[in-house]
């Protein structure tokens, strides 16, 4: 269970996931229908989860896509460009997988080309027998203009 989503989109995915799980710790991916949610899908992807707890992106929002410069779908997590954030974000993941509980975390680094990002992401856990996840339902949210704050000079 999550306390508190600050980002409103975020909770409304939260809040979706947690109505088709009803009494069970995950719902299945067939109970998911997008069209639920049109408003968020920009900002959603769907990862499969592959042993050893690798994640592989079958699906990743137009804005996800956009902010980054890249379509991530088909593309392993773990082959990304995650700059310094590379072990933490792998840990985030791997603790939903683990833990098949959902995680919402706001993420902060300075990449590596000098820019400051912030994001939102949130994990939902999604299982054909309640036992183990096998896709992870998340979104990422970018906060700031388009998650990017450039650093003025210093006489701006």
């Amino acid at each position: 269970m999550i306390e508190a989503i600050s980002d409103p989109d975020l909770a409304v995915l939260y809040d979706y996931w947690d109505l088709k799980r009803g009494s069970r710790r995950m719902p299945r991916r067939a109970e998911i229908d997008p069209s639920d949610f049109l408003p968020v899908l920009p900002h959603v992807f769907i990862a499969e989860v592959h042993p050893p707890g690798r994640f592989r992106f079958r699906l990743v929002g137009t804005a996800i896509c956009e902010r980054w410069g890249e379509n991530y779908t088909g593309k392993w997590l773990d082959e990304l460009a995650l700059d310094r954030e590379r072990d933490n974000i792998l840990s985030q993941y791997e603790r939903a997988l683990r833990t098949g509980s959902p995680r919402f975390d706001a993420t902060e680094f300075t990449n590596e080309h000098g820019r400051y990002l912030h994001y939102h992401r949130l994990l939902l856990p999604l299982s054909e027998d309640d036992q183990r996840p096998n896709l992870l339902l998340g979104a990422q949210k970018a906060i700031g203009i388009e998650g990017y704050q450039v650093p003025l000079p210093k006489w701006a």
